[in-house]
């Protein structure tokens, strides 16, 4: 019995690893690191093949499968939050208003992110679009204080690719 909860902790563990790296790899893929997704994907199917070659071999064990599906939960979390911590992804949002675009943006700038505005032209007329680029780790709030202050606000968001100079709140100068 030792044995089997001794191998069954080695295979909730090695699964936590293992799909972490996936997570984090797939990340790399999305931003075009392919020399360290490839190496990560290494340690990762290194790790996956270790793992299930035991689970096949003892099948019977239901131990060892729950630990199994179990480390891959956990490991989808973890890989998750190591991915959002090692990002330095930045966010454009596009913010309507109908009727609350002048205090969005002073609630915005008191905060600390930067703001453009431009003249759209929306089904119902004219529209002022806010558009505001911070990093991923300050979208949340910057949405939080958009809907507290119109929660009628229409907001878009995307992940920009690569950009060169203005300011970005979040991020320091180099």
């Amino acid at each position: 019995m030792g044995n089997v909860v001794i191998w069954s902790l080695i295979i909730f563990i090695a699964r936590i690893v293992d799909v972490s790296l996936g997570t984090i790899r797939v990340n790399m893929i999305v931003r075009r690191k392919k020399i360290l997704a490839a190496v990560i994907g290494f340690f990762e199917v290194a790790i996956f093949i270790s793992i299930i070659v035991r689970i096949i071999n003892e099948v019977d064990n239901i131990f060892g499968i729950l630990s199994y599906a179990a480390g891959f939960a956990v490991g989808t979390v973890i890989g998750i939050m190591i991915s959002e911590k090692l990002s330095r992804d930045l966010i454009s949002t596009n913010i309507i208003s109908k009727n609350h675009s002048d205090d969005i943006k002073e609630v915005l700038k008191e905060q600390g992110y930067g703001i453009t505005c431009y003249a759209g032209k929306g089904i119902e007329g004219e529209v002022e679009i806010i558009n505001v680029v911070c990093s991923q780790s300050n979208v949340k709030l910057m949405h939080k204080l958009v809907y507290k202050t119109d929660p009628g606000a229409f907001l878009a968001s995307y992940m920009l690719d690569k950009i060169r100079g203005g300011f970005i709140r979040g991020l320091k100068k180099k």
